[in-house]
């Protein structure tokens, strides 16, 4: 779907996983061409966002459109007539892994951070990774090397935009304030040498199996808002935590309903926590807000105090149709 500039309405929105699914295809591409993480910051943010949207926790039912807020007319299918994301979906996943680790001749990128053992071919050797973490929820993540032998290579890892107050690459997104950087890099267990380069942190030495690398990423609760030119999304903000983008759904909020939701500033208070029993295990977000009730049958309007609880934007619509928004308004911008 096409429209004009910074056209980007959100009950609307086309969003196709399909799109999502060639953006990521994208991105890789030119990641591939440039070695740059900008690239990847943008894949990331489809893959556990917009593309991870079109497909339900059951994995049976998919979303054509992504929407980014519903009145309650908005439900997964079993199927479409025009069935591209369904199979797109079925054979994107299981290529998830070939996502995680790149290499050249100086040595070996690591994109995406999951548990995981990988082998990744450099030179004529194969060095074994190891990596443990529980990211998205947690960003401190562990690496453990395996070369062949003892061998000398570059190990970049990529530092996300959004753990260095990019919310995105150029200026559509961006964060309402900027924080100190606060992530950290250790080399078993003590302060590691790198240099930044392209977005990566690039640790240079002669590795032997079992060193050990630590990755330390805070994850604080950021608030987003849009270049002004986008109408749609002018006097609101989105909220987001490490690589996730939340959402307001009906199920956990007052009376079934977020539409009428609003904050006060956009400087509110957040809480985060991880909630094991919900949507098969799930970081939430809540935050203190007003949300406008109707007072008397002569239309009167009272702004009452709300608790606005948000789930990860990709969960919404696992518990049945109902309203859902992505950007939340704010009174005092």
């Amino acid at each position: 779907g096409f429209g004009e500039p910074y056209h980007l309405p959100n009950a609307t929105a086309y969003c196709e996983t399909c799109a999502s699914i060639g953006y990521i295809f994208f991105n890789y591409r030119l990641f591939l061409m440039h070695g740059q993480a900008k690239y990847y910051d943008v894949l990331e943010r489809i893959l556990y966002n917009a593309m991870l949207s079109g497909v339900s926790l059951s994995g049976d039912r998919f979303f054509y459109p992504n929407v980014l807020e519903s009145d309650g007319r908005h439900q997964r299918s079993e199927w479409f007539g025009c069935a591209c994301c369904p199979s797109n979906i079925c054979r994107f996943i299981p290529s998830v892994p070939g996502y995680v680790y790149a290499s050249d001749d100086q040595g070996i990128f690591v994109n995406l951070y999951m548990s995981n053992e990988g082998s990744v071919p450099l030179g004529r050797d194969t060095v074994k990774l190891v990596q443990t973490g529980d990211y998205p929820w947690d960003g401190r993540i562990s690496i453990k090397v395996f070369p062949e032998r003892e061998k000398s290579f570059v190990l970049r890892l990529r530092i996300p935009g959004w753990a260095q107050n990019t919310a995105v690459d150029g200026d559509l997104y961006r964060f309402t304030d900027v924080l100190a950087p606060s992530w950290k890099l250790q080399v078993n267990a003590s302060g590691a040498e790198f240099r930044m380069e392209n977005g990566y942190a690039c640790i240079e030495r002669t590795w032997e199996p079992g060193d050990s690398v630590i990755l330390d990423l805070p994850m604080p609760v950021r608030m987003l808002v849009a270049d002004e030119r986008v109408k749609s999304d002018s006097g609101m903000v989105a909220i987001q935590r490490g690589p996730l983008v939340f959402a307001a759904e009906w199920a956990d909020n007052e009376d079934g309903r977020v539409l009428n939701v609003f904050l006060d500033d956009w400087h509110a208070a957040a809480v985060t926590d991880f909630e094991p029993g919900l949507l098969g295990g799930t970081q939430t977000i809540s935050l203190k807000g007003k949300a406008e009730r109707s007072y008397s049958e002569e239309g009167f309007i009272l702004q009452m105090p709300a608790d606005i609880k948000m789930i990860p934007y990709h969960l919404w619509n696992n518990r049945g149709p109902g309203e859902m928004r992505v950007w939340i308004p704010v009174i005092n911008m």
